[in-house]
């Protein structure tokens, strides 16, 4: 009896502290004590069998487009239509600045980084990267001659694999090593050369391993769960993939720093590439004896920040881009009938050529936007009382702009489910609505980098080659899992046939 007595005043309590909380929050679905509303968003993913946007989008069909959803204990504020997320993220930007850490996130990085890190941490480690990445190519012709050169290597590795011209292939590890190949250049100077690709295709397997086993209620995690024998293996599992690949990164550290010491590596100015300059830049805040963010274990976060989100996105993005390229073929011949006009077949197709490529660059925008590769994306914190959508938001609060369902508004995108490059040449200016890089101080410092991939890398292949699907092997618009932090494509072929 007793302890029934104690099970009901704690649920009594947790159910006041909820419905205290409520009336200073959007609306939203009821949560339950330590679940919040994940049972509701268990249903419709594992019953329902709704990807996390579709069932996302059933809450704001009954609560409105800025509502409160409870990932257990946490209130989260969720923006999922343009005009709000704007007002937030871009108007009202410095309130929302901040990140509101999953457990997970902290524990593993305690703040350092860019993708982690707030307030004089974060605006530091960012302004530091962008300056960098720039003086190294980001935004550059040197950047076009990184991403072609690593392009013709890459054509060069298939060409050797045909027979009679043509070769049916999984693009997945092409895709994976030739985007590993570009970031490695700006942050290493190294690239993965024949003898490295096993450790490379290694260590990418850690990288899936990273984002597949990464579940929605992993969010849930918490301290007080460490105590609970398997929920700490669970989450020993989860930072695994990580510190491996963390351990990668700090031995490529490790060895700059001995062949700086042994004079095999020598440099002037900002150094040759990323981890140079912030070897240096440690040791300039060491002299000035003043309070910095810089320190090795920062690089090592940096690194891993800048290295995953370069590699995954992009790598994944091209999947999908072919995916639906060989789904659409009417879209594709429109694509190569366009870039052989301007480059008349005689040349590769260049950033300079953007201006003249209208249905390409629409083509790619809705390929990023029905992509959609990240369901779900990470938490700010507002520093101060705002409002959001004519409602109230405490500080404290976690907030987040929902982009995938931004990006598939009915409202702006009539039809959206449909793949259709032309919406964006009617003149509506509805470009500006897809945020597949993120919106406001958050959004993604790489942006320019992987625009610039996507463009240069399937125009090229457009042109070098016919593509065409493998009937045995076709692709799908159903995504791997629903379940993952990342949206992939489910695996197939594309037929690469010399022209």
């Amino acid at each position: 009896m007793i302890f029934l007595t104690i099970f009901l005043l704690i649920f009594t309590y947790l159910f006041l502290s909820i419905w205290l909380r409520r009336r200073t929050l959007p609306p939203g679905p009821i949560p339950l004590p330590l679940l919040g509303n994940m049972h509701q968003l268990a249903f419709k993913m594992l019953v329902k069998k709704k990807d996390f946007a579709e069932s996302i989008r059933d809450f704001v069909k009954e609560y409105g487009s800025v509502h409160t959803f409870w990932f257990g204990p946490l209130a989260t504020v969720h923006i999922c239509d343009y005009p709000n997320a704007a007002d937030a993220m871009i108007r009202k930007g410095a309130s929302f600045s901040n990140r509101e850490l999953p457990y997970l996130f902290d524990l593993s990085r305690k703040g350092r980084g860019i993708l982690a890190a707030n307030d004089t941490h974060w605006l530091e480690q960012r302004r530091f990267a962008l300056h960098t990445l720039k003086n190294f190519g980001l935004g550059r012709n040197i950047m076009e001659e990184r991403i072609m050169f690593e392009f013709d290597i890459t054509c060069e590795a298939l060409e050797k694999q045909m027979e009679d011209d043509s070769l049916s292939i999984n693009p997945n590890h092409t895709f994976d090593l030739l985007i590993a190949n570009i970031i490695n250049r700006m942050l290493f100077t190294d690239r993965f050369e024949k003898k490295d690709e096993e450790e490379f295709f290694a260590l990418k397997a850690k990288l899936d391993n990273l984002f597949d086993d990464f579940e929605l209620y992993d969010l849930l995690l918490n301290k007080w769960t460490m105590r609970i024998p398997f929920l700490r293996q669970r989450v020993d599992a989860m930072l695994k993939p990580q510190n491996d690949i963390v351990r990668f990164l700090q031995n490529q550290v490790d060895r700059r720093k001995k062949e700086i010491a042994d004079g095999s590596h020598t440099f002037e100015g900002n150094g040759e590439d990323f981890v140079d300059a912030f070897l240096i830049q440690i040791e300039k805040e060491k002299e000035s004896n003043s309070t910095t963010s810089f320190d090795e274990t920062t690089l090592a976060m940096t690194l891993l920040d800048l290295w995953t989100a370069g590699q995954e996105t992009t790598a994944t993005t091209l999947v999908w881009a072919f995916a639906y390229l060989l789904l659409h073929p009417q879209v594709k011949s429109r694509i190569e009938e366009e870039l052989m006009q301007v480059t008349r077949g005689s040349r590769p197709l260049s950033l300079a050529d953007r201006v003249k490529t209208p249905y390409y660059n629409a083509t790619l925008l809705e390929i990023q936007r029905c992509a959609s590769i990240f369901p779900m994306n990470l938490w700010r914190r507002t520093e101060e009382d705002t409002h959001v959508g004519g409602y109230m938001v405490p500080k404290g609060t976690a907030v987040t702009a929902q982009l995938s369902l931004i990006m598939s508004d009915d409202v702006y995108f009539k039809n959206s489910a449909e793949f259709d490059p032309d919406r964006y040449l009617k003149g509506d200016d509805i470009e500006h609505h897809v945020i597949p890089f993120g919106i406001g101080k958050r959004a993604c410092l790489g942006e320019a980098l992987a625009k610039a991939e996507l463009y240069l890398i399937i125009g090229n292949f457009l042109l070098r080659y016919g593509i065409s699907a493998d009937s045995n092997h076709m692709p799908t618009m159903v995504p791997q899992s629903v379940m993952g932090v990342v949206r992939k494509a489910t695996p197939y072929n594309i037929v690469f046939t010399r022209s």
